[in-house]
């Protein structure tokens, strides 16, 4: 996940504003989208919830920052889950009952932590499958490459229908169960991710139309094995080459990795950035330091705005970001930036910042639209971690991040119906046509 550029600063301020009138603390440290925490219930305190739900409400009111861009009601989803959660008797129960109000925004960017076993898995990082609902119907979108789910043969248009042994549509009802009346298209995609991906212990049992019926194991297997993979990779297609980021956006050896990709590759005439393996978040310096290699001039990538401060002190914020030239140089003409659902938070900063900054070609499909900028609290009365989007973020055109349409747009990027790699097809395509091109 992101934190913002300017948490560290005005986490002191918020923490002393906040502790007075709400009794919390902030903690704004970079963090990922993969981070794996246990819960553990404290048994000596005597757990007031009506305390825990006004100081959660009090975080979520200031600075929530996507409040207004919702497609459902946010206060009844508010009031349905405040008369639930100040019910319960113990913090963990409370906690799952926020964690229930999280899901419904559809934005894995919300965090209601520390995760238990029982919690869904976080996605896009621990998952291998993506599912859109598409005119009554559960179709998978796209599927992670080399994940067990690719290896099983799952594939774009298959129609899951069932999820050990229960119905799809029965699975996201039950997560909106009093929330949300008539969940959207957007709510009910992002439910069916969650159960299609498991819980973050035990196998998947799944069922599809075409009568093809596999058990999988938990996705999170094969997302702590790419941990062990270098920063990145460098290979040739010809003389193009493909430059690919193994989800290493949030680790700063990453900018040196990229430093010497750059000078290996100098001689390639074209070249590939592939980031569809890049789910888990990363830093701004990472990113700008790739951005880098492709503008001679500082150069805009990306507008940020802060609602939290014109909500609470009204004085609104919004700034846009640069990225400074870095050698060796590359021009942008002659390169392709490739997406997925797995390039997400600060792997589709990239994306957008190197279409705005250095105007380069993109080929991707809808990426994990992890909304805007995030910030982690801990709040006091309930032991909750809370990682919220704080501030949005946009292409330096106006166009929410969320919203980016690629150059080349592709409904799945990793792998297509018949199992080959569109993304990839497509960035050669294309980088053979520059070529042939007077």
């Amino acid at each position: 996940m992101e934190c913002a550029l300017w948490d560290a600063p005005r986490c002191k301020i918020v923490s002393l504003n906040l502790v007075l009138s709400l009794g919390a603390l902030v903690s704004c440290g970079q963090t990922t989208a993969s981070t794996e925490t246990v819960f553990l219930e404290p048994s000596s305190e005597r757990f007031e919830a009506d305390k825990a739900w006004e100081e959660l409400k009090g975080y979520f009111d200031l600075f929530y920052a996507y409040s207004d861009r919702m497609d459902f009601d946010i206060e009844a989803a508010l009031d349905a889950t405040q008369s639930r959660a100040i019910n319960t008797t113990s913090k963990e129960e409370f906690r799952q009952e926020v964690a229930r109000f999280g899901h419904i925004f559809g934005d894995p960017h919300i965090v209601v932590g520390p995760l238990a076993d029982t919690d869904f898995n976080v996605v896009p990082s621990s998952s291998d499958l993506r599912i859109r609902y598409v005119s009554g119907e559960y179709v998978v979108e796209d599927v992670r490459a080399r994940s067990a789910a690719d290896k099983a043969n799952i594939r774009p248009g298959f129609i899951l229908k069932t999820i050990d042994q229960t119905a799809v549509e029965a699975g996201v009802s039950n997560i909106f169960a009093g929330l949300v009346v008539d969940p959207t298209a957007r709510q009910r995609s992002h439910a069916a991710t969650l159960l299609a991906n498991g819980k973050r212990v035990g196998d998947r049992g799944l069922v599809f139309d075409n009568g093809v019926s596999v058990t999988l194991p938990n996705p999170r297997v094969f997302a702590r094995s790419l941990q062990e993979q270098p920063a990145l990779s460098v290979s040739y297609q010809q003389d193009i080459a493909i430059i690919r980021i193994h989800n290493s956006l949030g680790e700063n050896d990453t900018i040196k990795a990229f430093d010497a990709a750059m000078i290996q590759t100098a001689d390639a005439t074209r070249i590939m950035l592939d980031l569809r393996e890049t789910p888990g978040g990363g830093n701004t310096e990472v990113a700008r330091s790739i951005m880098g290699h492709f503008v001679t001039s500082d150069r805009p990538n990306q507008t940020h705005t802060v609602p939290s401060l014109e909500r609470e002190f009204t004085v609104p914020r919004k700034f846009t970001e640069f990225v400074l030239p870095r050698a060796p140089y590359r021009a942008s003409s002659g390169t392709v930036v490739l997406g997925s659902y797995w390039t997400s938070s600060m792997g589709e900063g990239i994306v957008i910042g190197l279409d705005g900054a250095a105007d380069m070609h993109v080929i991707a499909s809808d990426m994990g639209d992890l909304l805007g900028g995030v910030s982690n609290y801990t709040l006091n009365a309930s032991g909750i971690r809370l990682d919220i989007p704080s501030e949005t973020l946009s292409h330096i055109d106006g166009t929410p991040r969320e919203e980016f349409l690629a150059d080349t747009p592709l409904r799945s990027a990793n792998r297509d119906a018949s199992g080959g790699d569109p993304a990839l097809n497509a960035a050669l395509l294309y980088l053979q046509s520059l070529q042939k091109s007077p």
